[in-house]
């Protein structure tokens, strides 16, 4: 068997969500941590008089942290909702076609989508301050987007961009853009100096050749950094409208069948991709994420993603929707390439709904972590909602509390989760001792830095090798300074000699981590 080429890690940090960097493991697992949830959970709610139907989901809010004016800053919806004039006009059938079941109609009449803003400086406690862009009942709001001139907003997400160098074009936004109803809505985007106040690009916004509303309702934005490209992880218009025989059965909830192993007829939602170096002008959609009919249990959904890179790699936050029990929760993915995607502990969320309480139906994200020296900041949306039971339950004549008239009950918010910094994943041994061997690693850095946690009588300790598994000779486990402790940035040492082999490092070098009772999340040579 020939041997792997060796492995330029620089001083990235190698984080342990996949294989790449493990040639064998012995008693080692692999987990999942869970972010923990703020107590004060959620941190931003409905609290205004002019906020109708403030609306935390995928597709609908992001957090930025403003490094020029050191504060927090939010941006979300409020659908504008009046359900009372819906419920009239679906009662009546005003504008309702016969196979419809919640009217386009009665929905366009009975709407106001618009984007408000919030700040905070610790991104716990948030204020909404008063702007001037748009008053309700001669008061200021906190409504920064969207009026007669402006349309409706929905679907709103929003980038701090790292590559303009126009200050009033700092942050940027795409959405989905409505003067008269959802069948007039298009793309647009905007930008701004604030993100308090914006303003539209004249020139329109395509997909290839389309200009028309060529996305769907979740549209996520983002930037990579290493290639100066912009991402767009998005639905593609329609790809919940297979062909359908007049013969099918047909039921009176909202959406299409589902026809298992045939991809004509694929009607979930699914994640698709595109790069660009222009916000406004984008190729076409490529196909990223499609539920698998064997492992997602027939109805779940894949409602979007979110990406960001840690070190060398992709990591992603998506959504999954579980269509028959209504209800969302947040996984995690890793990918080499930002386009070919696995999930970690399938099945397992890692953001999962609360047994009772605000987020019990729905934990889901549309914005990158926040990364602080201390921690990692996952801002998520939740609801004590379910995903649509609330708006199309009653004219359904569905049998659950939030269908019933009258009811007036349950909101969506925003929460915080924090995780330690790159605590995702970690390598973990219980009662026996495990050992994980790496491949041939060549890094640019002169010490060996880990980011571990040894619990109640647990321990770490690492034997180094030339790339043919011959021990170096002063870095045998022996000689390592044993590490008992719980640390992000523990240099490891060799009878107080924490220096690697230079001429060792320099040619290729293998790390062999024993240890019991211990979490290894990272490990670099830095």
């Amino acid at each position: 068997m020939p041997t792997p080429k060796p492995i330029y890690i620089g001083q990235t940090p190698q984080l342990l969500v996949d294989n790449h960097v493990i040639e064998y493991v012995n008693f080692v697992t692999r987990v999942m941590h869970t972010p923990v949830k703020h107590p004060d959970n959620p941190i931003v709610k409905t609290d205004k008089p002019w906020e109708i139907t403030s609306y935390f989901r995928t597709n609908t809010w992001n957090v930025h942290w403003d490094e020029r004016e050191s504060i927090y800053k939010l941006w979300y919806e409020d659908m504008g909702w009046d359900y009372d004039e819906f419920m009239r006009l679906e009662r009546s059938g005003e504008g309702r076609k016969e196979e419809e079941v919640a009217a386009i109609a009665s929905y366009d009449t009975s709407i106001d989508n618009r984007l408000l803003y919030a700040q905070s400086e610790d991104g716990i406690t948030w204020t909404k301050p008063e702007l001037d862009y748009r008053t309700v009942d001669g008061r200021k709001t906190n409504i920064c987007f969207g009026n007669k001139e402006d349309g409706r907003i929905h679907a709103c997400t929003i980038l701090k961009d790292p590559f303009e160098d126009d200050d009033s074009q700092r942050y940027k936004a795409i959405y989905w853009n409505a003067f008269t109803g959802l069948e007039d809505s298009r793309i647009s985007a905007a930008y701004s100096a604030d993100g308090r106040s914006w303003t539209r690009y004249v020139k329109p916004f395509t997909i290839g050749q389309m200009s028309d509303r060529q996305l769907g309702d979740v549209i996520i934005l983002t930037a990579d950094e290493q290639t100066g490209m912009y991402h767009l992880d998005t639905r593609a218009r329609a790809m919940q409208e297979p062909p359908m025989s007049p013969k099918h059965a047909r039921v009176p909830g909202w959406g299409p069948a589902h026809f298992p192993h045939d991809p004509w007829r694929m009607a979930k939602r699914r994640v698709f991709s595109s790069t660009s170096y222009d916000i406004t002008k984008w190729p076409v959609l490529s196909e990223m994420l499609v539920p698998d009919d064997t492992d997602d249990v027939l109805d779940d959904e894949f409602y979007g993603l979110v990406r960001f890179r840690m070190g060398d790699l992709w990591l992603g936050l998506m959504p999954i929707f579980h269509r028959t029990y209504n209800t969302v929760d947040l996984h995690l993915l890793h990918s080499r390439d930002g386009f070919r995607w696995d999930r970690v502990n399938r099945g397992v969320p890692f953001i999962a709904t609360s047994a009772d309480g605000w987020d019990r139906f729905m934990a889901e994200t549309c914005s990158q972590p926040i990364f602080l020296d201390d921690e990692i900041r996952i801002y998520y949306a939740g609801s004590d909602l379910h995903h649509d039971w609330w708006m199309f339950g009653e004219p359904e004549g569905l049998d659950v509390p939030e269908a019933r008239p009258g009811w007036n009950g349950g909101q969506t918010g925003l929460g915080v989760a924090t995780l330690r910094p790159e605590g995702f994943v970690s390598l973990t041994t219980d009662a026996r001792e495990g050992v994980m061997g790496t491949h041939t690693v060549i890094g640019t850095g002169t010490t060996l830095v880990v980011n571990a946690a040894c619990a109640d009588k647990g321990f770490m300790a690492v034997e180094l090798t030339d790339a043919d598994d011959n021990v170096v000779p002063g870095y045998e486990r022996s000689s390592c300074d044993t590490f008992t402790g719980d640390s992000t940035t523990h240099v490891v040492s060799w009878e107080g000699r924490p220096e690697l082999p230079a001429n060792v490092v320099a040619n290729g070098i293998k790390a062999r981590f024993y240890s019991r009772y211990c979490d290894l999340y990272s490990f670099k040579i830095a």
